[in-house]
C-alpha cells in the first residue's frame, strides 16, 4: 500500500468530487435564498472553472516548451480557483449563516488536498521528446 503511486489523474477526480459538493451545498437549504445570488452563483462557477482549467491543462501534451508552459499556466489557474473556493466557503462560515462547519470542513479538506495534487502534478510536467 505504501508503495502506491498516485494515479495522475487523481486531482482531476478531486476536483470533480470537489465541484459535485460545491453544487449540492450552493443548491441546498443551508444557502440561504437571499444569499444565493452572491455566493451560491459565483462558488458554483469557481468551481465549473477548476474543472475546465484542468481539463484545458490536460489538451497540451509536453512535447514542446510552449505547450509544457501552458499546461503549467492553466494547472496554475486551477490552483486560483480552488484558492479562491477556500476563501468564499472562508466568508460563508464568518457570515453568521446557519450553514454547518462540519459540512464545509469536508470540501475545504479536499480543496487542500486537491491543492497538494496540483501543485505536485504542475512541479512534474517536463518537456517530453523533441518539438
Amino acid at each position: 500500500m505504501r508503495n502506491r503511486n498516485l494515479s495522475s489523474f487523481e486531482y482531476f477526480n478531486t476536483a470533480v468530487a470537489i465541484r459535485n459538493d460545491v453544487t449540492r451545498l450552493v443548491t441546498s437549504r443551508d444557502v440561504p435564498k437571499s444569499y444565493r445570488f452572491i455566493f451560491a452563483v459565483p462558488m458554483a462557477e469557481t468551481a465549473r472553472s477548476v474543472v475546465f482549467n484542468l481539463v484545458k491543462a490536460d489538451a497540451f501534451y509536453p512535447n514542446t516548451p510552449r505547450n509544457v508552459d501552458e499546461r503549467k499556466r492553466y494547472m496554475t489557474l486551477a490552483l486560483a480557483d480552488l484558492n479562491q473556493l477556500y476563501q468564499d466557503m472562508q466568508s460563508l462560515l464568518t457570515m453568521g449563516l446557519p450553514i454547518k462547519a462540519a459540512r464545509l470542513e469536508g470540501i475545504l479538506d479536499r480543496i487542500d488536498s486537491d491543492i497538494k495534487l496540483i501543485k505536485g502534478a504542475r512541479a512534474g510536467v517536463k518537456l517530453i521528446g523533441k518539438g
